[in-house]
């Protein structure tokens, strides 16, 4: 019966290291973790620097991206432009956003910035602050650069009038 019980033990000890995941198989973090995320960060605030110039501007997204202003449609392709455009031609036009966090995937090629923002537009002749929130989605690509693969942004609450300059 002593044996029995032996062979029960060691079967249940190998079906359990069968099922447990190895080390192996759980990746940690990159040992360059942290540099790659600040390489994002490092993309996002260039990108926020060109919001002035819009073929710099239109530059970070990649091909197939999609950007989802705040109170617009989903926008794609030429549509991103198109958009981009409208916002930059109102003469009150004036955005400002500053990530307050970012994360990469363990694979280094994903990665997403969060924060906040202040859009500027002008509505019938009274400039209107919208302040709100961000989510952008980053890939990279072979060179190491970072494209926006997927741009989403929305309000806090109604515009208000803007503080005069």
């Amino acid at each position: 019966m002593n044996i029995s019980l032996t062979k029960y033990i060691a079967v249940v000890l190998i079906c359990l290291s069968c099922a447990l995941p190895g080390n192996s198989a759980v990746a940690g973090p990159s040992a360059d973790h942290d540099a790659d995320r600040d390489s994002l960060l490092a993309a996002d605030e260039a990108w926020s620097q060109s919001v002035n110039d819009t073929e710099a501007f239109l530059s970070r997204f990649t091909d197939d991206a999609s950007f989802m202003p705040a109170g617009a449609p989903l926008a794609r392709g030429d549509a991103i432009r198109a958009t981009w455009e409208a916002l930059v031609s109102n003469p009150g036009f004036s955005l400002e956003w500053t990530a307050t966090g970012a994360e990469v995937a363990r694979s280094g090629d994903l990665g997403y910035t969060i924060g906040s923002f202040r859009l500027v537009l002008e509505v019938d002749g009274t400039p209107m602050a919208m302040i709100g929130k961000f989510s952008t989605v980053w890939k990279r690509h072979e060179d190491g650069s970072w494209k926006v693969q997927v741009d989403c942004f929305n309000a806090d609450g109604p515009p208000t009038p803007a503080d005069s300059p």
